[in-house]
């Protein structure tokens, strides 16, 4: 037995797509309609809450691409048993690629709405500007080349349909076009990017963001045409919103009721910002990740695939200078509230007018709308930070600078009535950024081609985060860099840290180094934890968890007797097996110690036989 077999055991079991029942086939596809996205029941207590039926369904299809695709390709006798039930995740990738060029293209054709002239050169370029800077964004790496977050994509896909079928067809003169593309299209879109990543639900919203800004102004501008006026489109708006709205509360009423008498059980340690006690800590950390979300959109260097647990310092005091960054950025967002509130002066240039408008839908219509149940403002979200949570707000980062990028263009060129140099300049630095974007964005995609890349480099940005060590002393330790992930290990090989389940790798790994008296010592402080855990119960201590940790332990402490004694290991390796018959990587190495306990016991039967004595 090699050391790193368990490892590859794991990483092979790991994952939404090899564990989940409905993809793998051994439930009926039906039931994505009953499980959350990892398979597990909804109902049940341990249920993550997150129902993503449609991308379950997409990881199914491939699955089953997949399976046909190896079956045809006549494998050959020498891959193993466990590679032949994982399909090659090529189709899944390929998926993933195509849905975001599927989504950069509606985001492009999307960006027309918000020009005033949607034939005229500006409108053209805007719309370039736009969807090559959201192809191209580094931060966009994660939701594209990371398989589970396929539901970011799907979601997208379907929220801007529901956009488009709405500002095509808002005006449409035959009344069933109306219906059919502004109130049925959207409403299907809005329950299909729902059911594929629960930032769907203000899907409608941003419709309704979209037509009072587009259309009304200003609520100044609205109140007047309503209660003054009597116009007929801000009472038709007025309606229309009310049926948007019903149909948002039917569909999430369901979605919630498909929740059950539960909750998702998230820990502190998954979102200290949100779980803070205190209300200042609270509200000033969480507006501290919206100001690195802003900086990731403008400057994505820092991109990492976690970002829980004490990864980013909580702000607790009033003369942190973060603090400044904070109000900066709510001195931004009411004065965008204001200007939804009261027009521009009468006699502002028309170009400033529809780059106030623009600017208003894309910061609150495709910035703020489909990021906000991610932003712990409405729920607690299980996160601290994720790259992939703005996939589809970055929209509005892209729609933003396109817009300030054609007007700065447009009032150069007016000035002298041709192309100017600031013009070219203008054009020469927005292609230096998207070249230096495409640089970054391969860089993002080299990395997650390879775990080990990935999770070193995670570990380079952010070395604070217990799940970034875990991984990167993992995959270190799978290519036999002992030395060097027993180094990353040792902040979290405390069981009292982090739990006693990452103590089960270092022990792992300090037993390829021949160091197997110190991870004694760590497996029986991991031992007394889950003791201890198991004396205070609750859901975060089921006893089925808690008996894959000491399973696992036991095999780590069998792997250290096997250098002593051969029966002793033996019998350690059973007890790991009985403390949890499921544990199939025990029930595997199991099998491998009985061989070698056969193998020992007919070695002292030849030694009796010859008569040597030891």
């Amino acid at each position: 037995m090699v050391a790193e077999d368990f490892m590859l055991t794991f990483i092979r079991n790991a994952g939404s797509i090899k564990n989940n029942v409905v993809v793998n086939g051994k439930v009926p596809w039906t039931e994505a309609f009953a499980r959350d996205f990892w398979g597990t029941p909804m109902l049940d207590v341990q249920s993550h809450k997150s129902f993503r039926p449609l991308t379950t369904l997409s990881f199914k299809l491939n699955w089953i691409a997949a399976e046909f695709g190896t079956a045809t390709n006549n494998v050959t006798e020498t891959t193993s048993a466990i590679a032949n039930l994982q399909p090659s995740t090529f189709g899944f990738h390929v998926v993933n690629v195509l849905l975001h060029g599927l989504v950069t293209a509606l985001v492009t054709e999307a960006s027309k709405f918000l020009w005033d002239n949607c034939k005229s050169e500006g409108c053209i370029v805007g719309q370039l500007l736009t969807g090559f800077l959201f192809a191209l964004h580094p931060v966009h790496a994660e939701a594209v080349s990371n398989l589970t977050s396929r539901g970011e994509l799907l979601m997208s896909v379907f929220f801007l349909l529901a956009f488009l079928s709405f500002a095509n067809y808002i005006h449409a003169g035959y009344t069933w076009k109306r219906m059919f593309f502004v109130y049925i299209v959207p409403w299907t879109c809005m329950t299909a990017s729902l059911f594929s990543k629960e930032q769907g639900a203000t899907t409608l919203i941003a419709l309704v963001i979209y037509e009072f800004v587009q259309f009304h102004g200003s609520l100044h501008e609205f109140w007047i045409s309503l209660v003054k006026r009597r116009e007929a489109t801000a009472v038709e708006f007025c309606q229309r919103t009310a049926v948007l709205a019903m149909q948002t509360i039917a569909v999430c009423t369901w979605r919630y009721w498909l929740n059950g008498e539960t909750s998702p059980d998230f820990i502190p340690d998954q979102n200290p910002a949100a779980f803070a006690k205190d209300r200042f800590t609270r509200v000033f950390s969480v507006s501290w990740v919206y100001c690195l979300y802003v900086k990731d959109a403008l400057y994505p260097r820092h991109l990492s695939p976690d970002w829980s647990g004490i990864s980013i310092d909580l702000i607790e005091r009033w003369d942190d200078p973060r603090v400044a960054v904070v109000l900066l950025l709510w001195t931004f967002a009411a004065a965008l509230l204001a200007s939804l509130m009261w027009e521009m002066p009468i006699g502002t240039r028309k170009e400033y007018q529809g780059f106030r408008k623009s600017l208003l839908i894309g910061f609150w219509g495709f910035l703020f709308t489909p990021f906000f149940l991610s932003s712990n403002l409405l729920v607690v979200i299980g996160l601290m930070k994720a790259d992939r949570v703005i996939y589809l707000p970055l929209m509005g980062f892209c729609l933003l600078e396109a817009q300030l990028f054609t007007m700065l263009c447009t009032a150069a060129d007016e000035a002298t009535s041709q192309t100017t140099r600031r013009s070219r300049i203008g054009y020469i630095l927005v292609m230096l950024q998207l070249f230096l974007f495409a640089c970054k964005l391969h860089e993002r995609n080299l990395a997650w081609e390879s775990s080990l890349r990935l999770w070193m480099l995670a570990y380079e940005t952010n070395s604070k985060s217990h799940h970034t060590i875990y991984n990167c002393g993992y995959e270190l330790s799978l290519q036999k860099r002992y030395s060097e992930a027993e180094t990353v290990l040792r902040p979290i090989a405390d069981p009292h840290v982090d739990g006693p389940s990452n103590t089960f790798v270092y022990a792992m790994t300090l037993y390829n180094m021949g160091r197997c008296d110190i991870a004694e010592r760590y497996i029986d402080k991991a031992m007394e934890v889950l003791r201890e855990k198991r004396s205070e119960g609750g859901v975060r201590n089921r006893p089925k968890a808690l008996s894959r940790v000491e399973s696992n332990l036991l095999v780590a402490r069998s792997f250290c007797h096997s250098k002593d004694s051969i029966p002793m290991a033996g019998q350690i390796m059973y007890e790991a097996v009985k403390t949890d018959p499921t544990n199939e990587y025990a029930i595997q190495q199991a099998q491998v110690m009985m061989k070698q306990v056969e193998a020992y016991r007919k070695l002292e039967e030849h030694k009796q036989r010859i008569g040597l004595k030891y």
